[in-house]
C-alpha cells in the first residue's frame, strides 16, 4: 500500500470515528431527554454492587415486613410469577442475608417460611465459587427437614446456567437460572403495579428497573438507541464492525500493559519475579482472555512470598471477571490448601472469593479500608479498567495496589509467627 493510499485510508477511519462519536453522543443526549440517565445508584456508583445494593434492595423487596409496607405481595409475585410456584407465603416470612451455612459460606438471600425456603445467590461481577451451589442446596435441604420446599436460584445478568465448577455433582435441574435482563425486570414492573397508589415507592422500583436496563442493555438505554442507528445506517454499521474485530486485540494491550508494570512492582517490591499461571507468559493469558473460543478467565500471577509450618505462603493476583488479589497457602504438591486456623487469624477482605476457604484474604483493588473497593473488571471492561489506560492513574493504582500488598503480607507473617511461639 502506497503512502498516499495509506493517509487516504487512515483520515477515512477517522472521520468515521468521528461519525460514531457524534451518534453516541446524539443517543446519550436522547437517553436523558426525560432525565432517564440521572440514575441514584449509578450516581453514588452502587450500580454493580451485588452485596450492598441487589441483595439489600431485592430482600428488603422480598420481605413481608418490608418499608415498602405492602406485606408479602410482592414475595408473593416473585414466587408465583417468576419461580412458577403454587403456594401462598404470606404468613410468617423470614428473610436472612448472608446466611451462614455449616462450612462457613454465605448465600445471598434466604426466604423462609412454613411451607417453602429459597436460596438466592446473585452473581454481578463475581465468578463461581468452587462447590457453592451445592454447598448452598446441601444447607437448603437440611434445614428444609422434608417438611418443606427448597429452592436454589441462581441469579445472574442473563440467566446463564451456573459451571460444573460451581455445581459439583448437583444435577443442573436443581437450581432455578433467573436473570436480571428479563425475570427481575419483569418482577420489578409487577411490583411497581401492585404499588401504584405509593408514588414515591413506584419511582424507587422505577430507578431500579432502569438500573437493569443499563446494566443488561436492554429497554429505551442509550444503547438500545445507538443500535436503532446503527441498524439503519450502513456506514455507520461497517465501521461498527471493524471496531469489533479490533476489540479484543485492543482490550488485550491494555491487560497486557497493566500485568507487565504490576508484574515489574511486585518484582521491586519483594525481590522476586511473580511466576504466570493459566497460560505460557502476560502476553498469552491477555490474549486467550478475550477469545471466546479458547478461554483462559482462571488465570493470574503468583510470588511465594514466606513458608508456614513447612508449607508455602503465596501472593496471588487472579482474575476470573474482576482482578482480585490475597493469600493462599500451597501444600507440597504445589496446589492452595484449606488452612482455616490460618485464615482466622487474618482480617475478612473485601473480594467476593474471600468466602473460598483456600484463600487466607482476597481483595478487590482497594486503596483505603474507609472507601468502597474499586473493582477493575476486564470482563465488563468498566469504567476503572478504562482508567487503566492514563499512564499517571495507571501507575497510582498498581502503586496503592502493591503497597496494600506488602501491608498484608507483613501481616500475616506477623500474625503466624506470633502464633507459632
Amino acid at each position: 500500500m502506497s503512502n498516499i493510499a495509506a493517509s487516504q485510508d487512515e483520515a477515512d477511519l477517522k472521520d468515521n470515528f468521528r461519525c460514531l462519536a457524534e451518534l453516541v453522543e446524539t443517543c446519550r443526549e436522547n437517553a436523558n431527554r426525560d432525565g432517564e440517565r440521572f440514575n441514584i445508584f449509578s450516581i453514588l456508583g452502587l450500580q454493580r454492587d451485588e452485596n450492598r445494593t441487589h441483595s439489600r434492595y431485592l430482600a428488603e423487596l422480598l420481605s413481608s415486613t418490608g418499608r415498602h409496607g405492602e406485606g408479602a405481595r410482592f414475595l408473593n409475585a416473585f414466587v408465583n410469577d417468576i419461580l412458577g410456584l403454587s403456594l401462598d407465603v404470606s404468613e410468617r416470612v423470614n428473610v436472612t442475608r448472608e446466611l451462614a451455612t455449616e462450612d462457613q459460606r454465605r448465600v445471598d438471600i434466604v426466604v423462609e417460611s412454613p411451607d417453602l425456603i429459597i436460596g438466592i445467590e446473585v452473581k454481578i461481577d463475581a465468578g463461581d465459587q468452587k462447590a457453592q451451589l451445592h454447598d448452598y442446596y446441601t444447607e437448603l435441604k437440611h434445614r428444609a427437614k422434608n417438611r418443606k420446599k427448597a429452592v436454589l436460584v441462581y441469579l445472574t445478568l442473563d440467566g446463564k446456567a451456573p459451571s460444573a465448577y460451581s455445581l459439583k455433582d448437583l444435577e443442573q435441574e436443581n437450581v432455578h437460572c433467573l436473570s436480571f435482563e428479563k425475570d427481575i425486570r419483569q418482577w420489578i414492573d409487577n411490583c411497581a403495579s401492585i404499588s401504584i397508589h405509593k408514588p414515591e415507592l413506584s419511582y424507587a422500583l422505577i430507578q431500579y428497573k432502569r438500573l437493569l436496563e443499563n446494566l443488561t442493555g436492554v429497554g429505551t438505554s442509550m444503547t438500545a438507541l445507538i443500535a436503532d442507528k446503527l441498524a439503519s445506517n450502513r456506514d455507520d454499521l461497517e465501521t461498527a464492525l471493524a471496531l469489533e474485530k479490533a476489540l479484543p486485540k485492543a482490550k488485550a494491550a491494555v491487560m497486557l500493559r497493566f500485568w507487565e508494570e504490576l508484574s515489574s512492582a511486585l518484582s521491586h517490591a519483594f525481590g522476586g519475579a511473580p511466576a504466570v499461571y493459566g497460560g505460557k507468559d502476560l502476553r498469552e493469558i491477555s490474549q486467550n482472555y478475550f477469545d471466546d473460543s479458547r478461554g483462559g478467565k482462571r488465570v493470574g500471577i503468583k510470588l511465594p512470598v514466606g513458608t508456614v509450618n513447612g508449607e508455602t505462603l503465596c501472593l496471588y493476583v487472579h482474575i476470573y471477571n474482576a482482578i482480585h488479589y490475597g493469600l493462599r497457602i500451597e501444600g507440597t504438591s504445589g496446589s492452595p490448601v484449606s488452612r482455616p486456623e490460618q485464615k482466622a487469624m487474618l482480617a475478612d477482605g473485601n473480594a467476593m472469593a474471600d468466602k473460598e476457604t483456600d484463600w487466607l484474604a482476597c481483595y478487590y483493588y482497594n486503596p483505603s479500608p474507609s472507601q468502597e473497593p474499586i473493582i477493575l473488571n476486564f470482563d465488563k471492561f468498566n469504567g476503572p479498567v478504562l482508567d487503566l489506560m492514563d499512564a499517571e492513574k495507571r501507575q497510582t493504582i498498581i502503586g496503592q495496589m502493591v503497597d496494600h500488598q506488602v501491608t498484608l503480607v507483613k501481616e500475616a507473617k506477623s500474625l503466624m509467627e506470633n502464633s507459632d511461639a
